[in-house]
């Protein structure tokens, strides 16, 4: 069984009470945590939901095997021709994505194979699957996509999307059916269905408006800049990166995510092309939306050399209220690496409803001097290094905010990260099936350390964290442990500040939470309302010095609740008010306290606190 204990209990009761088809049900959605009012539904390929004469690949937590990256550690392979999975369909759709698996060749190029999908009896699709972009190897620090690298094994799968010629419709059977004649498994882990939305037409758009109709789109929209820009429904190439720099108040239109499509065609194998990607800009009242980004590129660094950076999909610092929204990010080096390394300013930028996809390293990041960045109702998945982080470098971040996002097979480094920065948040969040951490908040990284606070609550991290052991098989890339929650420090500063609650940790590889040490020391840790199901130690306390309180930590199913306390590290249970907490997360302190059935709560400006400074 993929999920034990509480978690499972819900998800059948979810099962049991509403009518689902054979859609996969989150139990989070009803707390609101993660990207729960995504447009999409999910059917996955395990058994009980779906029906199939393929072949099923039984949990794993190997990481050489295939369904070790899966959801779930469970996936169908469709191995002989006309092998099929199909799914019950619980709401409508004509969007499908599919998460796959196709062997590599030794080239490291991949390899393609067709599949037919069918609505009832009516074939509405055919897609052509590739692993081109999956399959990454390392034997050092930084993966390749050189098959002679290893041991290390990564990025196995990869996704693609289609919209089909009709919708499936509800109580209709979708089906996903092998059509070519040979023995090589296509692995399914799972499919998205989502009804597509209308297309953006040029008529709808108002304002000082050009449409582009051909050529290179990058120079259109560079030669164009400070205007409305409409890019219609179309696979457009360019091989250079897009700079926004010359005006505020450009808008980059197009059609929708699933109808226009921007494609960075200039090679990472070229010393003279490699970083020719994505949108870099520093100007203010910039807004994308409705695109689809794509690139050539199949690897993190040219040759596997940091130098080498190959491109993000989007830079810069985005200047004062700038707006993404609903773009589609695949393939890059990063999603997003927004920094103001111009020194231009930066200022309540807004991203939404954007999936961050199959990348090689961040899905986004919030780097050097970000202020008051929200990145809200977005997807990340299957992506090489953290998937939502800020690292404050030279020039502290401040006031970035994740909330109500989905992370889930992110296989390197973490989902979740904050490296320094002042005033920063996480919250609503759903993280599951991170190859390491799924969360952590530390030192690792050199830079100005923390300031303020650093506040995490209302997550859910679901198995997530590793075991140490042969590298390549278990472990990190270097085959050492990590906790589902990582807090700590080494030599590069302290970590202040750092506020834990209402954190869920179910069914983690190895520890709970793992609080270590370093040079530095951690000052003010706090953990309230902690639920640890289903670890080794639910605390594991690694050369950790300096202080921390908790309350309310539930362990259930762990081994050990905690492994000892070191002698450098103060540990105290401490339920009481916890004013500082209260003024950090508001920013303002009141003198309004009043009691409740007891408990005591803050008026402060922008609404009412608990005493752990959770607002109501």
């Amino acid at each position: 069984m993929k999920h034990t204990g509480l978690f499972l209990t819900s998800i059948l009761f979810l099962n049991s009470a509403l009518t689902w088809g054979q859609v996969y049900p989150f139990a989070t959605d009803a707390q609101q945590r993660g990207y729960y009012n995504r447009p999409y539904e999910r059917y996955e390929a395990e058994e009980s939901w779906c029906n199939t004469n393929g072949t099923f690949l039984q949990p794993s937590e190997d990481q050489k095997t295939l369904q070790s990256e899966a959801s779930h550690q469970q996936a169908v392979q469709l191995i002989n021709q006309n092998s099929y999975i199909s799914w019950t369909v619980n709401k409508a759709g004509d969007g499908l994505t599919i998460r796959f698996s196709l062997p590599d060749n030794a080239a490291g190029t991949g390899t393609k194979g067709n599949i037919a999908i069918y609505a009832g009896n009516d074939q509405v699709g055919t897609m052509e699957l590739n692993s081109y972009w999956a399959w990454q190897y390392c034997s050092d620090t930084y993966p390749t996509n050189n098959p002679q690298n290893g041991p290390v094994i990564r990025m196995k799968y990869d996704e693609m999307h289609l919209r089909l010629n009709r919708a499936v419709r509800q109580g209709e059977t979708l089906k996903v059916v092998k059509t070519d004649n040979n023995s090589t498994p296509y692995t399914i882990d799972f499919v998205e269905l989502e009804p597509v939305p209308a297309k953006v037409t040029f008529e709808s758009l108002s304002g000082n408006k050009v449409q582009f109709t051909g050529g290179n789109v990058g120079e259109f929209i560079m030669n164009n800049q400070g205007k409305v820009i409409y890019i219609p429904e179309g696979r457009w190439e360019t091989e250079r990166r897009i700079y926004l720099r010359d005006a505020d108040g450009t808008q980059i239109i197009g059609a929708g995510m699933w109808y226009t499509e921007i494609y960075y065609n200039a090679s990472s194998d070229d010393a003279t092309t490699y970083s020719f990607r994505g949108i870099e800009a520093d100007k203010s009242n910039l807004r994308v939306e409705g695109i689809y980004f794509n690139t050539v590129n199949n690897q993190r660094y040219r040759n596997g050399n940091s130098k080498y950076q190959v491109g993000k999909g989007f830079m810069g610092s985005w200047g004062k209220n700038s707006v993404i929204r609903n773009c589609w990010v695949e393939h890059f080096e990063c999603g997003a690496w927004l920094s103001d390394y111009s020194g231009r300013g930066t200022d309540n930028l807004l991203i939404e409803h954007c999936r961050f996809r199959n990348n090689y390293a961040d899905g986004t990041n919030c780097s050097q001097g970000m202020t008051n960045v929200t990145l809200q109702y977005c997807s990340y998945r299957n992506n090489g290094d953290d998937d939502m982080a800020s690292w404050t470098t030279a020039t502290m971040c401040s006031g970035i905010k994740y909330q109500y996002c989905t992370a889930e097979n992110n296989w390197r480094a973490s989902s979740l990260g904050f490296f320094g920065g002042k005033n920063n948040e996480a919250h609503h969040i759903y993280i599951a099936d991170a190859l390491e951490s799924g969360a952590r908040v530390n030192a690792d990284f050199a830079g100005l350390g923390f300031d303020g606070y650093t506040y995490l609550h209302d997550i859910t991290i679901e198995h997530c964290g590793c075991t140490s052991g042969a590298k390549g098989t278990y472990g990190d890339f270097w085959g050492s442990m990590q906790g589902a929650v990582n807090v700590g420090g080494t030599n590069n500063y302290d970590v202040k500040g750092v506020k834990l609650s209402n954190i869920d940790v179910y069914n983690s590889r190895g520890h709970g939470f793992m609080i270590r040490g370093g040079g530095k020391k951690l000052v003010n840790l706090r953990l309230t309302d902690i639920t640890i199901n289903n670890a080794n130690n639910g605390l594991y306390f690694s050369s950790a010095k300096g202080n921390g309180t908790y309350c309310n930590i539930q362990y259930t199913n762990v081994t050990k609740e905690i492994n000892f306390i070191p002698s450098q590290m103060t540990w105290v249970e401490d339920c009481g008010t916890d004013l500082e907490e209260v003024n950090n997360a508001s920013g303002t302190m009141s003198n309004n306290r009043f009691f409740i059935n007891g408990k005591l709560f803050i008026r402060v400006h922008d609404g009412l606190y608990d005493a752990m400074g959770r607002r109501f």
